[in-house]
């Protein structure tokens, strides 16, 4: 085999295994010729609305005669989790994300989405803290702002360095940690002939693009 630098190319690309870092001499692949940066990937969910009683999206017909999602009434919840996938880099942000769309023939008012979270690391070295809640607001001033059917991604950060009352300290995201999430419809916009649709809840995060040497931590030796 031979060795270029700190990759061997043999048929195979082979790359250091210590953990990727935000910035600095790190292993994995980054975007960008002239301004090289981590790329973004998706954790995407998938809606578990409350299972009955109050507080319980209900399927209802989208478009046409058969397509159905689940429609939010105002404090109405759903339950989604997330598990870090191992090509996360460590001590990068994260940020949560609604799809969401409405098929009213007119709208006002704010649409607001609370996302109730909590994280742990995984392989028996924490416990889930007391959950936190971060905002996702969206101002819908009328139906030429806010078409009917349009398909809308609003995001609020979910991390940041240290963390906050709402925020998770981003050091302590790890690979194989979950992300316990209850998102609730806590201002519902005034909407005319339609409902509002939670299509999904997805979170953003930065990729080195590699796998981690490990299956358990130390994920990196």
């Amino acid at each position: 085999m031979q060795r270029t630098n700190e990759s061997v190319y043999d048929g195979v690309v082979v790359f250091p295994k210590a953990a990727p870092t935000p910035t600095g001499a790190e292993s994995g692949i980054k975007l960008d010729l002239d301004d090289p940066g981590w790329g973004w990937r998706d954790l995407t969910g998938v809606i578990q609305p409350k299972a009955s009683g109050a507080g319980s999206p209900t399927r209802q017909i989208y478009a046409g005669g058969q397509l159905a999602d689940y429609a939010f009434a105002l404090n109405d919840v759903c339950d989604i989790n997330f598990h870090t996938p191992h090509d996360h880099v460590p001590g990068t942000d994260m940020f949560v994300h609604v799809h969401w769309s409405h098929t009213g023939t007119a709208i006002s008012g704010t649409a607001e989405f609370t996302v109730y979270h909590s994280y742990s690391r995984g392989h028996n070295q924490a416990n889930f803290p007391a959950e936190k809640s971060v905002v996702i607001t969206v101002p819908t001033p009328n139906i030429a702002t806010i078409p009917r059917y349009r398909h809308r991604v609003d995001e609020v950060a979910l991390t940041s360095a240290g963390g906050s009352a709402s925020l998770l300290d981003n050091a302590l995201i790890e690979v194989d940690g979950l992300h316990l999430t209850t998102i609730k419809l806590t201002q519902l916009p005034v909407i005319t002939g339609g409902n509002l649709f939670i299509h999904t809840v997805d979170i953003h995060y930065q990729s080195s693009n590699l796998a981690t040497k490990q299956k358990s931590p130390n994920f990196y030796i």
